[in-house]
């Protein structure tokens, strides 16, 4: 059995790296190219994630709960894979993006007029943030019991602040042709991400610095990846225990609890102490498009939410929200059937490949200079540093139109002033 199991943790493994391989196979990418630096630079977390939260808070990696979980993980993970291969097969993929409108066509400039517009947004969305629930400077006094306490009710701001921030440093990112100078802004924009209080969202931000870097090739991103990416780590883990007791590995566990709390779950499931919700949860789940602040009716208690009560009575309207990992929002409604009809029927994986497909081997993000509307829709949504962050993913569409709409303005009247100049 001991032999099965370590297979089971293998096969996560290679899972987790397997982008690495399929975007230099089916994209014709270098090895080092925007996928892989993702990867790379999420791997630490993500093997943390599987086995160091185990390790000191379950009962071990031979757990039979939690051996299941990683096989509902790799499940999921196994079908989007495939779906990714068989994506690569289809003419009709290479042609999604391309169903967009052209939406005009923006040079530098304008894109610098964006960035610069954007992070406006992002300091009037924080500030009226931080007014709403105490000022800028209880806000910034404790940045991590404001990021835990105070999105609750006002998470419409919080993510307003986020996203706006992500587009301006995209539009900041594609207009830069120095490195040496992007650099020196991305410090700016690494701040303004880290006063959000999420160290996540600063990992995102940077592995955007990362592929900026490599698009502009003024500088070997294998050099930049060796030197910066232990340097961002080490402060990640710097920042992590200034806000612990004490500098232990069971504080990092209590970090990366996703998998022993999955085990615990699959261990009261099978031992018939909780039932399947039966599609609760999914049904449920659609009270994430309502805005607390626009529907105060709301209820604290939704979508996987039920889970968390179960487990952390009162977490959720805390704010306190542990994650479980291992297929367990699709496997508590609906059993095994649930985790490979919800892996069949997400199309996420289709979508990310048509659009890597579009931006990355056709050419249309890694290509400095001016770009199209239809080539910024597809790169915000693969590469912008958080962007969607707190939004269902029916709510993108709207987010992508205002971006757009905006853009179009800040065009034309930058434009004409250059005209009257």
């Amino acid at each position: 059995m001991e032999l099965i199991f370590s297979l089971n943790l293998t096969v996560a493994v290679v899972l987790i790296v397997a982008p690495i391989w399929w975007s230099r196979w089916l994209l014709k990418l270098e090895w080092l190219n925007p996928v892989s630096l993702l990867i790379i630079s999420m791997l630490p977390f993500e093997l943390l994630r599987l086995f160091v939260g185990q390790v000191f808070l379950g009962d071990g990696l031979m757990a039979p709960s939690y051996q299941f979980a990683v096989l509902m993980t790799n499940v999921q993970r196994g079908l989007a894979l495939t779906m990714v291969v068989f994506a690569s097969k289809l003419q009709v993929v290479r042609e999604m993006p391309r169903w967009l409108p052209r939406l005009g066509r923006y040079n530098l400039s304008d894109l610098r007029w964006f960035s610069r517009a954007f992070f406006l947004l992002y300091v009037a969305a924080f500030v009226i943030l931080a007014i709403k629930t105490g000022g800028v400077v209880d806000w910034l006094m404790d940045i991590r019991g404001s990021y835990i306490v105070k999105r609750s009710g006002n998470g419409l701001f919080y993510s307003a602040a986020l996203n706006f921030l992500s587009v301006s440093y995209f539009f900041e990112g594609v207009s830069s042709t120095s490195s040496w100078r992007f650099t020196l802004r991305s410090m700016v924009f690494i701040a303004a991400t880290y006063i959000l209080g999420s160290k996540g969202f600063v990992l995102a931000f940077f592995v955007f610095y990362l592929i900026i870097i490599l698009r502009q090739r003024q500088v070997k991103i294998g050099r930049v990846l060796i030197i910066a990416l232990p340097v961002a780590f080490s402060l990640l883990l710097i920042n992590f225990f200034s806000q612990t007791d004490a500098a232990e590995l069971t504080s990092i566990a209590e970090y990366f609890n996703y998998y022993p709390n999955a085990a615990m779950y699959y261990t009261d499931y099978f031992r018939g102490a909780i039932s399947l919700f039966e599609g609760k949860i999914f049904l449920t789940s659609f009270w994430e498009y309502a805005p607390r602040g626009l529907f105060p009716e709301k209820p604290y208690v939704y979508g996987i939410l039920h889970i968390v009560e179960t487990y952390y009575p009162g977490g959720a309207e805390s704010g306190n929200t542990p994650a479980f990992e291992g297929g367990v929002p699709q496997f508590a409604d609906f059993g095994l059937f649930g985790v490979v009809v919800f892996g069949l029927l997400n199309l996420k994986p289709i979508f990310y490949f048509a659009g890597l497909r579009y931006t990355l081997k056709n050419g249309a993000f890694l290509r400095p200079g001016p770009m199209t509307g239809r080539a910024i829709i597809v790169s915000l949504l693969l590469f912008a540093p958080a962007f969607g962050a707190f939004l269902p993913v029916g709510l993108h569409a709207l987010v992508l139109l205002f971006v757009v709409g905006c853009s179009k303005f800040i065009q034309m009247i930058t434009r004409g002033f250059n005209r009257q100049a």
